[in-house]
């Protein structure tokens, strides 16, 4: 009779476990789904006049940091974008020496006019050296430098020798050519001058799952979906996508309690039904 009893909860523990395994195992983990455009890497789309392409969107693997931790993967994209107007600055510093016109000029600013002057710098020993006329190096005689004819071994003022230099003279607001751009004196300074322009520039938007990121002043989220090189990117507006996303996740989160909850009637059923088995078999005393 106690076994009998024990083989009835054993059945009935048993039908509960495999019960509850069968809605697992048929159960589907909803999908979050957020009104958007969803985009490939290398597809391109357009805010507000302004062009974005995806050049990243992937499922990474992570090691958890090396320390112990748990690694996992997680959504990760980059969007690219070129600005037309990025401006750009560069600083020269007094009394330094800067390419201009092909050639060398040193810096010399002027902080009580808010100007500066471009003097042209000459490489003696290029000229020298080209000059078969004279000889490589020159010659310092109580304080000054000269040049040596080889022909007779005369000597000239270096200062004499060379042309004479270019100097040009700039102001705050004058346009100047520097490294191939056409710039503007943004100020003047006794120790540096700032030069501006504009130009294109490459930048990019680095995406993370339910991030926001702000493109062309109209801020976005990126949800991700997919795995492996089928990863594509939602881009959706905050306003009105990002309530329906919450909504999307708090119903992934309650499906997940509910199939833990069955994990955990499976796992009981499994040992109280084991423990049933165990206590029937033991001897009866007596």
């Amino acid at each position: 009779m106690q076994r009998r009893v024990a083989a009835i909860y054993f059945v009935f523990f048993l039908v509960m476990g495999a019960s509850a395994y069968s809605v697992i195992a048929l159960a589907e983990s909803p999908t979050v789904e957020v009104p958007g455009d969803t985009y490939s890497q290398g597809d391109s789309f357009t805010v507000n006049n302004q062009e974005f392409t995806v050049t990243e969107a992937a499922l990474e693997e992570s090691d958890g940091g090396g320390h112990g931790g748990g690694g996992g993967a997680s959504y990760a994209g980059t969007l690219t974008y070129t600005n037309t107007s990025f401006r750009y600055t560069a600083t020269l510093e007094n009394n330094s020496t800067v390419p201009y016109q092909n050639d060398t000029y040193r810096v010399l600013t002027n902080n009580e006019s808010d100007s500066f002057t471009l003097h042209q710098e000459f490489n003696v020993s290029a000229i020298l050296a080209d000059d078969p006329a004279v000889f490589n190096t020159t010659t310092t005689i109580e304080g000054e430098q000269y040049v040596t004819y080889r022909e007779n071994n005369t000597n000239r003022l270096l200062s004499e020798y060379l042309p004479e230099p270019d100097s040009q003279e700039f102001s705050t607001g004058d346009s100047l050519q520097y490294q191939g751009n056409e710039t503007t004196v943004a100020s003047v300074s006794a120790s540096e001058v700032t030069l501006e322009w504009t130009g294109d520039k490459t930048l990019t938007h680095d995406l993370a799952e339910g991030s926001n990121v702000t493109l062309a002043g109209t801020q976005y989220f990126a949800h991700f979906s997919g795995h492996d090189d089928s990863v594509q990117v939602t881009i959706a507006e905050s306003q009105e996508a990002y309530p329906v996303y919450n909504n999307e996740l708090a119903r992934q989160d309650y499906f997940h309690e509910r199939m833990n909850g069955l994990w955990g009637i499976v796992i009981l059923a499994g040992v109280v039904a084991a423990l049933i088995v165990a206590l029937a078999m033991m001897p009866i005393k007596g």
